[in-house]
């Protein structure tokens, strides 16, 4: 049983996101936000609006940044969480970061065992089998500990983020140039979401 919100931008796909809860019957409660992908980028308001959308929206947040905190404490945090929420930054860093605590069995876990995912950019690269397209977009110089590409591997195609979306409009076509005929590559710009109910895809616009 797979529950996954795709988005580039949280703050953007609100009502993607309120619509595909209300579908599921899940109402607003405990939501674990993995804010480690942020943690290189010099602009983070983004993550500041996800966190400020879902509290207005009556969740009650509790932060985790997997580089800080203790293997245990990580794996408590996650094995615990009904819905998971990892914001965008670095692709590169934040895989770096879960692979150093080996969470993403972890992750991957919690999502089989009926977790809602919800992935915003990075978050939503990690998804798939491999993040090494996301070279253009992020830099991979800020992974140096990094020895995989390896994601979780919960979806049979690519998400690309941010598409039609300045700062990142040549970055992303230029991904699309490169690996659009190796890989399954789904874009979406800021007001859209893919959802994943179960084996079902749905890519939803603005409403």
């Amino acid at each position: 049983m797979k529950k996954i919100f795709i988005t580039s931008y949280l703050a953007g796909t609100r009502a993607q996101f309120c619509a595909f809860m209300t579908k599921n019957n899940v109402k607003p409660g405990k939501i674990l936000v993995i804010t480690t992908a942020g943690n290189v980028e010099d602009y983070t308001g983004y993550i500041d609006e996800g966190k400020a959308l879902l509290t207005s929206l009556g969740y009650e947040l509790t932060i985790l940044d997997v580089a800080r905190e203790s293997t245990a404490v990580c794996r408590e945090a996650i094995m615990h969480a009904k819905i998971i929420y990892v914001t965008g930054g670095n692709t590169f860093y934040l895989l770096q970061e879960l692979n150093k605590k080996q969470l993403l069995s972890e992750i991957k876990a919690s999502i089989d065992n009926g977790c809602y995912y919800v992935g915003e950019s990075a978050g939503a690269i990690i998804l798939a089998k491999n993040v090494n397209y996301a070279s253009i977009i992020d830099e991979t110089s800020l992974a140096p500990d990094l020895k995989s590409s390896a994601g979780l591997g919960l979806l049979d195609f690519y998400p690309l983020p941010h598409f039609g979306e300045e700062p990142f409009t040549q970055d992303v076509e230029k991904t699309i140039v490169r690996y659009g005929q190796r890989y399954d590559l789904r874009t979406l710009n800021n007001h859209q979401a893919i959802l994943i109910d179960d084996n079902s895809q749905a890519l939803k616009g603005d409403y």
